[in-house]
């Protein structure tokens, strides 16, 4: 069976004519380098056009996205691009953090949806690919990306709501019926009630969407759970959805953990369909629980959610195939438990798993295999450990895709986008790539945000949610420490030619750039 589905995917692929480029119009949730820049950047080094707005108009950390300049954007491009990649966030609600903090009535979000039927009633012939989130529940939130009330009260919305998840799937004791009716006094009514309509309305818009696709509106759709946990709202929710929309099929509609990897994801997607290409991908994992392992963020197993990774961005997973486009190789902790990778656990002291995983990346790489690296053993950072040992045995720099950063979906779709995209690269885009993945990861990410914050974000008084009048000397300050990380670990790269910014004025994300 595994050899017949092999063969037809192959026959089906040489039947199709050949594109030799496509030409992507992009709209991101919001303007931060992983949903804008990297993503620009990684399309043009597979020598492949992609349009995105005026980042005036795409969401910033402290403004929304223009929407009717946005719907004007995308009614324009539809007339010239091969394909379309939307953020179904940014057209109804403004972008990813206005989608959790909006008052917008229902009938104007209505009114929004219906441009998509618009939209495909003018451009009948447009390949429309969507992608949003599924609200997310997060155990806190601190620097204004939920409603204000939350950073109090967080906590407990998110213990009500794991309890309401279990109540529905396998019921809650007498202890937890109890528990449950106490944390409901302890959330002011008005807060709960805010929450709650704001939540509705986004699951009726999520149901909406679904609905578009059935109709041949949308071509694809692609929703993700953003911090998710396996006891939550959005678990809950993505689970009803899934249930509502299970006769679409998985060629028409998912759902996997995650925003930021969403649009790197469904540009890779649009790309493979419009060239015709449907890449075979191998995967293994590191000496351990594997595939098993659950994430922090996440609700599901690695081993459910990685084959969606694939699928999502246009590819097959093929473990049994001696020939494949590429490998994926998960670096996961040994006993399934994912620690912050600025914790003390993550000290740099290579394991006997973590040398085991490096020596089958190497013999894979001795094949002649394009390999990509997926680094989710810590989260919010690469793994020290793997990171000085693929050092030691000088194997960074021939990686075909790298990423280990904020939660494991974030990471993965990454590591599977940026490395189907790198069979187009060109050697020296594929290094710049792979460099700038390196120094948000793993130099930033894992060690210098940490060293920051310790030495100069809390003596000054600062939480690191809003930097302010520290920005200036945090970035000066960074830039120095990636330009040495950079001396030290990496092939000679100019020190002039890096910079680094926070572009949304807070500690949690770097943008790093290569002139």
């Amino acid at each position: 069976m595994k050899t017949l589905i092999g063969l037809l995917c192959l026959l089906l692929l040489l039947a199709a004519p050949a594109v030799e480029a496509a030409s992507v119009g992009y709209l991101p949730m919001d303007d931060r380098p992983v949903n804008l820049e990297y993503v620009v950047d990684s399309v043009r080094a597979a020598r492949l056009g992609i349009t995105t707005p005026s980042e005036s108009l795409i969401a910033g950390r402290d403004r929304p996205g223009d929407v009717p300049k946005l719907w004007q954007w995308v009614f324009a491009q539809a007339t010239t691009a091969d394909a379309l990649v939307v953020s179904t966030d940014s057209l109804i609600y403004g972008g990813l953090v206005p989608s959790r903090t909006h008052s917008l009535p229902l009938d104007e979000l209505q009114q929004r949806l219906s441009m998509f039927r618009q939209l495909k009633q003018t451009h009948p012939a447009l390949r429309l690919y969507g992608f949003g989130t599924i609200m997310r529940t997060p155990k806190m939130s601190a620097g204004a990306t939920e409603p204000r009330y939350y950073e109090r009260f967080g906590p407990l919305i998110f213990q009500i709501t794991a309890l309401e998840d279990k109540r529905e799937t396998t019921g809650l004791s007498a202890a937890e019926t109890g528990q449950l009716q106490q944390l409901l006094t302890q959330v002011p009514a008005e807060h709960l009630k805010d929450w709650r309509s704001r939540r509705q309305k986004n699951y009726q818009v999520n149901l909406a969407l679904q609905q578009l696709v059935r109709e041949g509106v949308i071509d694809y759709l692609l929703l993700g759970r953003d911090d998710s946990s396996p006891l939550s709202a959005s678990n809950q929710e993505g689970r009803w959805l899934n249930k509502a929309g299970a006769d679409i099929g998985v060629s028409g509609y998912l759902s996997i953990p995650g925003a930021d990897n969403l649009g790197m994801s469904m540009v890779v997607r649009a790309i493979n369909a419009v060239t015709f290409q449907m890449p075979f991908v191998k995967v293994f994992y590191a000496p351990g629980v594997g595939g098993a392992t659950i994430a922090s963020y996440e609700d599901r197993p690695l081993g459910e959610t990685i084959p969606q990774h694939i699928q999502l961005s246009g590819g097959l997973k093929l473990d049994w195939t001696e020939r494949p486009d590429l490998i994926l190789a998960v670096n996961t902790p040994e006993n399934g438990v994912t620690h912050e990778a600025n914790g003390p656990e993550n000290n740099g002291i290579a394991t006997g798993a973590t040398r085991e995983f490096v020596r089958h990346l190497q013999a894979e790489l001795a094949m002649g295999r394009p390999v990509a690296v997926g680094d989710v053993a810590y989260g919010n950072g690469a793994d020290n450990a793997l990171m000085q040992e693929l050092w030691r045995q000088r194997l960074l720099d021939r990686l075909n895709a790298y990423s280990g950063w904020n939660t494991a979906g974030n990471t993965l779709g990454y590591a599977v986008g940026q490395g189907m995209l790198s069979l187009r690269t060109a050697d020296a885009d594929r290094l710049k790539l792979l460099a700038v993945r390196y120094l948000d990861d793993w130099a930033y990410q894992a060690n210098i945000r940490g060293e920051l914050v310790q030495q100069i974000v809390y003596p000054a008084g600062n939480d690191g949610q809003w930097l302010n009048q520290l920005k200036p000397r945090l970035t000066r300050e960074a830039g120095d420490r990636i330009r040495r990380f950079a001396g030290k670990y990496l092939w000679t790269i100019p020190p002039d030619t890096i910079t680094v910014q926070f572009p949304w004025n807070r500690m949690f994300e770097l943008g790093v750039q290569l002139r």
